[in-house]
C-alpha cells in the first residue's frame, strides 16, 4: 500500500453539491490545499458551498452536467484539456437509491435510471478522464461504492447491484492500473445525506440512520484519509465495518438477520418490504 499525497491536488467531483461530495470538497480545500472543480446539477447548492469557503472559494469551481450521460463527460473532459487543465484526482461520488422496496414492484425504467446515475456515470468518468489522469505526475480514480456492494439486503436488489458493479469495476481497473494511476473505492454505510431525499423519511426513519449511520462530515475524512494512506478498498462507518465483516463470514445468515430487522421495525421506509 503506497502513501498517495492528497496536498495540493487538482480534484474532480461528481455528486458536488451535497452530501458525502460538498463535504470532500470543504474538507480537500481548507485542510489540503487542492483546487476542486465540482459536477453536479444544482447551481443554487454549488453557490452556498462556495460562499461557505469564504476567502477560499476561489479554489473551487462547479460544471452543471448529468454524469449519466456519456457526451456530456467527453465534453467536460475536451474543456478541460482546451483550458490546459490536467486533473490529478477523479472521485466518482454521485448516486441515487429508491425507495426500500421489493423488486416486484419496481420497472425496468427505474433499474436503468439507478444503473445509468450510480454505474455507467463511473465507467464514463473514467473513460474520459483516464487520458488526463495519466498525465498528472500521480494520478488517481476513487469511485464510491456502498457496504451493499458487499452485503445486498432487501428491498434494495438493484441499488445493490449498481454498487457491486461498481466494486469489481474499480478492483478490475487497479489492477489494469496498477503503477499508472491510483485506483481506490470506498464503501459507506448509512449516513443522512441526499440519498433517502426519494424516501420520504419520517422523523423516526431519521432518527434510525442518525443512530445507526456515521455523520457526512465523518465519512468525508475517513475517505480523505483512506486516499492519503493509498488503500484500494476504504470502508465508512460503524455500520459498514459490521456489515462487511458479517457478510466475510456468513452473507446467508448476515442477509435474513437484516430483512427481519427491517420487516419486523415499525420505520415507514421499510413498510413495502412486509
Amino acid at each position: 500500500m503506497t502513501p498517495y499525497d492528497i496536498n495540493r491536488k487538482t480534484v474532480v467531483i461528481t455528486g458536488a453539491s451535497g452530501g458525502f461530495g460538498s463535504e470532500l470538497c470543504r474538507l480537500l480545500i481548507n485542510e489540503h490545499g487542492c483546487r476542486v472543480i465540482g459536477i453536479g446539477r444544482s447551481r443554487e447548492k454549488f453557490e452556498e458551498l462556495s460562499q461557505s469557503l469564504g476567502d477560499r472559494k476561489n479554489k473551487f469551481r462547479y460544471v452543471l452536467f448529468d454524469v449519466s450521460v456519456r457526451e456530456n463527460w467527453q465534453k467536460f473532459a475536451g474543456k478541460l484539456e482546451k483550458n490546459g487543465i490536467i486533473p490529478d484526482l477523479l472521485i466518482n461520488n454521485a448516486g441515487i437509491m429508491p425507495p426500500f422496496d421489493k423488486f416486484e414492484n419496481e420497472d425496468g425504467e427505474t433499474a436503468k435510471n439507478v444503473m445509468d446515475v450510480n454505474f455507467m456515470s463511473v465507467v464514463y468518468g473514467c473513460e474520459a478522464m483516464i487520458p488526463l489522469l495519466l498525465r498528472s505526475a500521480e494520478g488517481g480514480i476513487v469511485n464510491v461504492a456502498s457496504s451493499a456492494a458487499f452485503s445486498p439486503v432487501a428491498g434494495t436488489a438493484v441499488y445493490s447491484a449498481s454498487k457491486g458493479a461498481v466494486k469489481n469495476f474499480s478492483q478490475a481497473l487497479c489492477e489494469e492500473m496498477r503503477g499508472r494511476l491510483y485506483v481506490g473505492c470506498v464503501f459507506p454505510g448509512f449516513s443522512k445525506t441526499g440519498l433517502f431525499r426519494d424516501n420520504g423519511l419520517t422523523e423516526d426513519d431519521q432518527s434510525f440512520i442518525s443512530g445507526l449511520g456515521t455523520d457526512k462530515a465523518d465519512i468525508a475524512s475517513a475517505i480523505v484519509r483512506g486516499i492519503a494512506a493509498g488503500r484500494k478498498l476504504i470502508v465508512c462507518g460503524k455500520d459498514s465495518h459490521m456489515m462487511t465483516a458479517l457478510s466475510s463470514v456468513a452473507p446467508s445468515a448476515s442477509n435474513s438477520l437484516y430483512t427481519k430487522i427491517m420487516t419486523e421495525s415499525d420505520l415507514e421506509m421499510f413498510r413495502r418490504l412486509k
